[in-house]
């Protein structure tokens, strides 16, 4: 296709945000390494941001450094620090996107953000909602996912850990909540909510 049939098809879709190179070509009939050539032209005019490896990000409509993350990895979900920072408990801006995942842990950089993704098990993913289809960790299991992928399965010293806790606005958390996650954890999870939270 010419260039400005492709900007024609991203202004059709412009409701899309993110195509995936699947997407386009279902979109597009012609054959995939004609596809394949065609995008990397565009990326190379500037004509079309390349976010991640076989996504491509709307020119009409761009995505968030939020709603890229929710493509990355999946499934995941915002956690930890920048999601304790999203919903107002850790006082401190945070600047990298912090994320849980079930598959391996993944550190992805671009220009414009850098992604984090930790892995858990598939019991322990939960705990999060759905806001404008981007994933996000209540602030409750946020704090239990950084004790768990941090503390336990991490090298966050409990004095750094006692530094953050100091940050945060923990009196707007739901005690109940924390407890009853930290009882689904478990183990040293349980045990470090217990000491510092709740001693």
């Amino acid at each position: 296709m010419k260039m400005d049939e492709w900007l024609a098809l991203f202004r059709t879709h412009s409701q899309k945000k993110l195509f995936s190179r699947s997407d386009l070509t279902q979109l597009v009939d012609e054959p995939i390494d004609s596809i394949a050539v065609q995008l990397t032209r565009l990326v190379q005019n500037n004509i079309l941001s390349h976010v991640a490896r076989g996504w491509y990000a709307n020119p009409f409509h761009p995505p968030t450094t939020e709603e890229i993350a929710m493509v990355l990895r999946n499934p995941s979900y915002l956690s930890l620090e920048y999601a304790l920072s999203h919903h107002g408990i850790l006082s401190q801006r945070a600047y990298t996107l912090t994320l849980v995942t079930t598959q391996k842990r993944y550190l992805y950089e671009r220009k414009e953000a850098v992604y984090e993704y930790h892995q858990i098990k598939k019991a322990l993913f939960w705990g999060y909602t759905e806001e404008d289809n981007i994933f996000v960790a209540t602030p409750e299991k946020a704090l239990i996912d950084l004790v768990y992928l941090r503390m336990v399965h991490g090298d966050l010293s409990m004095d750094r850990f006692g530094s953050l806790l100091d940050d945060m606005y923990l009196e707007d958390l739901d005690t109940e909540k924390i407890t009853e996650y930290s009882q689904r954890f478990g183990g040293k999870t349980k045990e470090i909510i217990q000491r510092r939270l709740f001693s």
